[in-house]
């Protein structure tokens, strides 16, 4: 794979997406949140080695780095200029063994449920949401009605076949509890860790659409086209099915 140099879009309102493409498409991204006080930097890409450079060409207040998954897309090289310059690293240490080569679980905090971080202005809480990963955690600003979830609900594309993920079954018990943490968000934009997978922006109905995904296969009622990838070396069999905003939601038939 080919990975380009990443751009950066100011979304409004102290929020910024850094992308960065492979072979030339728009493919993973990273965000930076700023508030009074601190920045928090959310996902650190994978091969790219720009992006510390880049949050401080925009801010030089004081950085946090949190880690959505454990998954080498998210948890990136780049997150060794983050170690040096001794900003803290969060991420669920159920993910520490998914870490690559070269990033080490030394320079991690462990995230945990409930764990909130005041930017001065805003607070950004952590909540679990088990199951592309078992320590997938999604960053809430309950405020401004904001989501960052990797890739904890997918992006229109969602890998829930790959080793490690939870069982489905599991995984919706997980999903309706974070469903209730945000059941009064009227105006839930969801920000997820590959943005260009939905032609729309992600809101709660993007949010629906996963949960009655997983409801029909457990169900039985909707069952995908048999499929199969290479990942991590290792031939995979599974299936997939896609229903109005959600393109390719990918799942393991014998792990529901």
């Amino acid at each position: 794979m080919n990975f380009g140099p990443i751009t950066t879009t100011s979304l409004g309102g102290g929020l910024w997406t850094f992308n960065e493409p492979v072979n030339g498409r728009p493919q993973t991204d990273a965000y930076l949140i700023t508030g009074n006080k601190r920045a928090l930097v959310i996902d650190a890409l994978t091969e790219d080695t720009e992006l510390f450079s880049k949050v401080r060409e925009i801010t030089d207040l004081p950085l946090q780095v949190i880690v959505t998954h454990g998954h080498p897309d998210h948890a990136g090289a780049v997150l060794k200029d983050f170690h040096e310059a001794g900003c803290e690293i969060f991420m669920h240490e159920a993910d520490f063994d998914m870490l690559k080569p070269g990033v080490s679980a030394s320079w991690f905090t462990p995230l945990t449920s409930g764990m909130k971080f005041d930017l001065g202005g805003r607070v950004i809480e952590a909540v679990p949401l088990a199951g592309h990963t078992v320590g997938s955690m999604v960053l809430l600003d309950r405020a401004g009605q904001l989501a960052f979830t990797g890739d904890a609900v997918g992006a229109g594309v969602f890998w829930m076949q790959i080793p490690g993920a939870l069982p489905l079954r599991e995984f919706l018990v997980n999903l309706k509890e974070f469903c209730g943490e945000v059941a009064g968000f009227d105006d839930l934009t969801i920000h997820t860790g590959h943005r260009h997978q939905l032609a729309v922006q992600h809101k709660r109905d993007f949010l629906d659409e996963v949960v009655l995904m997983t409801e029909k296969i457990i169900s039985g009622e909707w069952a995908g086209e048999d499929r199969e990838m290479s990942f991590g070396g290792d031939n995979i069999k599974y299936k997939s099915l896609s229903h109005v905003l959600m393109s390719d939601y990918c799942y393991n038939p014998n792990n529901i």
